[in-house]
């Protein structure tokens, strides 16, 4: 689908054809690498090779092409990853299946750095959009992996440790990974290549499940450990 040519009583449009998915796209990448307020429609516009009036017309407002970006690119990851938890849980081995869900869904999110750049740019401010990913997306999968906790806990396999914790512990470690901050020049060696990433993944995920159950895996010396 082209954009362009649905106008009508404008004049002649004289930009590029673009379809509305790659409109959609671009939008989403602008807002995960600067943010909702970093990035004007007429930036966005600019980059599609369109105008900011036309962007208007096919979508209304900033805000509800933020939405359309969102709906496209997040929801399709968190099913996946909602997906992939109930397949594991479907076990009735609820720390089993997490031992291995952890650095599974941590690896998938990283796979969609601009997802992930998407999600923590804007849960910076609390505002609408904010509240629209955490209620929308990340809550639902969150209450899903706690009654899974909640299950290993009363299996004696987990420790009771708060969903707080837990939360603050994976969430800040995921959020590191694509906005790390003062720990740039530290993480950088382990961020260069899909491989040294995910041996940091395993490794953070070991000691992160170590942390949560009442009888640790025993740690492997000299190499990086893998759950």
């Amino acid at each position: 689908m082209n954009l362009c040519p649905r106008l009508r009583g404008r004049p002649r449009c004289q930009e590029n054809v673009i379809s509305r998915p790659d409109i959609v796209e671009k939008a989403f990448i602008a807002f995960a690498e600067h943010g909702y307020e970093g990035v004007s429609l007429r930036q966005i516009a600019s980059q599609c090779g369109v105008s900011d009036s036309l962007l208007h017309h096919h979508f209304g407002s900033k805000q509800q092409l933020w939405q359309e970006a969102a709906d496209n690119f997040i929801k399709p990851l968190m099913a996946t990853l909602t997906t992939d938890l109930e397949t594991l849980a479907q076990s009735n081995q609820p720390a089993e299946a997490l031992r291995h869900n952890l650095p599974l869904s941590i690896k998938n999110l990283v796979a969609s750095p601009a997802a992930l750049g998407f999600i923590f740019r804007e849960g910076d401010i609390n505002n609408e959009r904010a509240d629209y990913l955490r209620n929308t997306y990340m809550r639902p999968y969150l209450a899903r992996l706690d009654n899974l906790f909640n299950q290993a806990v009363a299996d004696e396999h987990f420790r009771p440790i708060s969903p707080v914790a837990r939360h603050v512990l994976i969430l800040g470690f995921l959020r590191s990974l694509v906005i790390p901050a003062h720990l740039q020049d530290e993480l950088a060696p382990h961020l260069q290549s899909p491989q040294t990433t995910a041996a940091l993944i395993d490794e953070v995920a070991t000691l992160l499940i170590n942390g949560f159950s009442s009888t640790p895996l025993a740690p492997t010396l000299g190499a990086t450990s893998h759950v």
